[in-house]
């Protein structure tokens, strides 16, 4: 039995990175609810009776783009999905 800190006697440097940058860019793109499409953005929306309501913009985008808006400050335009929530 091999113990957690040992790999695979056929692993290979190459495939030792190889499995590092997979396991990156799948870490890169796991979903990350983002409010106002951005990170610091304003978005709210009143409407509804007497404006009472108050209207969000959400998005649900990888984690690495999130972070390059979040340095960069303006929306990329990339999301798995966009959504508008009324309360």
């Amino acid at each position: 039995m091999l113990s957690p800190a040992m790999n695979h006697p056929g692993m290979t440097s190459r495939g030792k990175s190889l499995a590092a940058i997979f396991g990156i860019l799948l870490a890169l793109s796991l979903p990350k609810s983002v409010e106002c499409g951005y990170p610091g953005g304003y978005c709210a929306v009143y409407g509804g009776p007497n404006n009472k309501m108050v209207c969000k913009f959400e998005e649900l985008e990888p984690l690495g783009l999130y972070l390059i808006e979040r340095v960069a400050r303006k929306n990329v335009g990339f999301a798995y999905s966009k959504t508008t929530e009324c309360r």
